[in-house]
């Protein structure tokens, strides 16, 4: 990836025109200049590129480092909706932050894996609930709700990202690839102002996309919806719950489902009509009612949504291990504040140890310092090669 690559892929991250990267850089450059920059027409010298770095907030060595991974969108609902700025931020925004995670990853030794090698190939639509089924096997889900989608997924290998945008916005899904062009990880992305059963949902539904491949002719939406259904809400369980065949059901028993499988009201519905439990006269009524009592954006039953905890375990781990420094954390975990890292033990309270609890204590805080030290090292070995770059991009 070029630097105007690199450079537009953080702006656009940062939902920030072109005039208003001008403006957060003080007017160092102009947005003709800029322009040239992202279309690799023209290089910045040291001075801009360091101006570049701090409007954007991040450090200068990423917009001219080659990136490890690159990434190809797999899934994207709902995309001709969106204005193309939003599209693009959102597209930039997922792609960096999983390319931020397998960088972590790499700093503390985990192997990257591909959960979905080997996706199913659906020969039709209805092939996507042996799919689900399958995919459960292989998790060792059993038959019954899953607890939470979010531990679920980060578990077997997926990594889930928030992004808070437009209520357009559905899900993505992107996979990464090594410089060989290997598939070593996969990320869902899906909007963070939803109730729990639409946030899980969603999830699901990006799953099939990942681990699903369509024929030609096969309806891919059609698919991962039904796959999501079938993942959260097995058949066996909706038959024994709801019997096979129902001329009616009830408001009771759609909630009661919702409370125990985590799903909504209208993917309840939309499930029984997918396995025949009600017929299409039924499923349409409901459609009506649901859409009269405003439950298309506020079902009753509704609980906050999971959260994941991923980055902030590794985040904190790296810290702890020296390898990220310790200010950087607010980086990897927005709503921490440097503060709350525990200050040195005071020195009197330090004197009063045994010996060898004395020297282990002064040993970590000393790795913990490596790791600061060596981040200020960085900062000086780039802005000391910077002379270097200008003379190549003159």
């Amino acid at each position: 990836m070029s630097l105007g690559a690199r450079l537009r892929q953080y702006r656009t991250a940062r939902s920030y025109t072109l005039d208003e990267l001008v403006e957060r850089m003080g007017g160092v450059v102009t947005k003709q200049a800029l322009s040239k920059y992202e279309h690799d027409r023209a290089m910045p010298r040291t001075t801009v590129l360091l101006a570049l770095a701090r409007a954007l907030d991040i450090n200068a060595s990423r917009l001219i480092a080659e990136p490890e991974y690159h990434f190809q969108l797999v899934a994207y609902r709902a995309l001709a909706s969106l204005p193309k700025k939003e599209q693009e931020t959102i597209e930039s925004t997922v792609q960096l932050e999983l390319e931020r995670r397998l960088t972590l990853m790499d700093k503390l030794g985990i192997a990257h894996g591909y959960p979905f090698k080997g996706a199913a190939t659906l020969s039709d639509v209805s092939a996507a609930e042996y799919a689900a089924g399958e995919l459960r096997r292989a998790w060792n889900l059993g038959g019954g709700p899953i607890a939470s989608v979010v531990d679920t997924l980060e578990s077997n290998g997926v990594h889930l990202i928030d992004v808070d945008t437009e209520r357009k916005f559905d899900g993505l899904a992107v996979i990464a690839t090594d410089e060989h062009g290997e598939q070593v990880a996969c990320g869902i992305a899906a909007r963070l102002e939803v109730s729990r059963a639409r946030q899980r949902m969603s999830h699901a539904h990006e799953v099939g996309h990942l681990s699903m491949r369509a024929s030609e002719g096969v309806d891919e939406e059609a698919a991962a919806r039904l796959f999501a259904g079938a993942f959260l809400y097995p058949a066996d369980a909706v038959r024994a719950e709801f019997g096979a065949h129902r001329t009616r059901v009830t408001t009771d028993e759609l909630l009661a489902a919702k409370r125990r499988w985590g799903m909504s009201i209208q993917g309840i519905v939309r499930r029984l009509r997918d396995l025949e439990v009600i017929d299409e006269t039924s499923y349409k009524w409901w459609c009506m009612y649901i859409n009269r009592a405003g439950w298309r954006t506020d079902e009753p039953g509704d609980e906050p949504r999971e959260h994941s905890t991923w980055v902030e375990t590794y985040a904190h781990r790296a810290a702890a291990e020296g390898l990220i420094a310790r200010e950087t954390l607010v980086d990897y975990i927005p709503t921490i504040s440097n503060r709350t890292v525990p200050e040195d033990m005071d020195r009197r309270a330090l004197l009063k140890l045994p010996l060898a609890e004395r020297r282990a204590f002064m040993k970590a805080q000393a790795e913990a310092h490596a790791a600061e030290y060596n981040a200020m090292i960085d900062r000086e070995w780039l802005d000391a090669g910077m002379g270097e770059w200008d003379q190549e991009h003159e």
